[in-house]
């Protein structure tokens, strides 16, 4: 998807909330927020006495390093989205139920500079051949969220813990070298066979475990 197809999703998930959105004028509550996803904050409106909207954005670089089919990496995941999601509550209960719809900028960059020979696809190649591996894995423009919480209020404080799945497609991997071989056809076959590995390592990030806790002021 292009970024203006993610933009588009959002925006068509905003329209169809707007009939239930005009009745709460203004937020009835700020937050922040920590977790899997990253840190960042949120603004909620109470639409009614069950079903609540929030605004949602939250962002954070971890290290990352893994060793992947016997090559080490260094590198980083970045995170980031920025969404709404909508909660129903159930009387007299601190539980709710939670769905979203999200623009999603998480992504991996990785990167192998081997100092020994290293097996690429079948492969063995030295290190002046391979030079440095860089991988750059990105996943869908536009992400989900199923997931389910527990909420408790004491005054103008609520706190909640809130654990689901996003949801954010298959990865997509770029994958490079810069050694001696980086444009030789048999290398090039050979790293797209690699690439196919590091897909497969990556691929379960499409189902991205998230869990939250969050705190929110109640100004109503």
């Amino acid at each position: 998807m292009t970024i203006n197809t993610k933009f588009f999703a959002l925006s068509a998930f905003m329209a169809a909330l707007s009939p239930v959105v005009a009745t709460a004028a203004e937020p009835a509550w700020v937050g922040l927020r920590a977790g899997t996803g990253g840190l960042g904050g949120e603004v909620g409106v109470d639409v009614t006495p069950n079903v609540v909207l929030r605004g949602i954005g939250q962002a954070y670089d971890y290290g990352y390093d893994t060793t992947i089919d016997g090559i080490a990496y260094d590198g980083s995941l970045k995170l980031g989205s920025y969404g709404l999601q909508a909660d129903y509550r159930f009387d007299s209960s601190p539980f709710y139920v939670t769905a979203g719809i999200f623009a999603n900028e998480n992504k991996f960059d990785l990167a192998a500079t081997p100092a020994t020979n290293v097996t690429i696809g079948n492969t063995s190649y030295t290190p002046a051949q391979v030079g440095t591996l860089n991988t750059h894995a990105k996943f869908d423009d536009v992400a989900y969220f199923l997931g389910a919480g527990v909420a408790f209020m004491a005054g103008p404080i609520e706190t909640a813990l809130e654990a689901g799945v996003y949801y954010q497609g298959k990865p997509k991997v770029e994958y490079t070298s810069t050694g001696l071989l980086a444009t030789n056809p048999a290398f090039q076959a050979d790293l797209a066979l690699e690439s196919a590995k590091v897909v497969d390592e990556l691929d379960a990030a499409r189902y991205w475990p998230m869990v939250t806790l969050q705190g929110r002021y109640r100004f109503k």
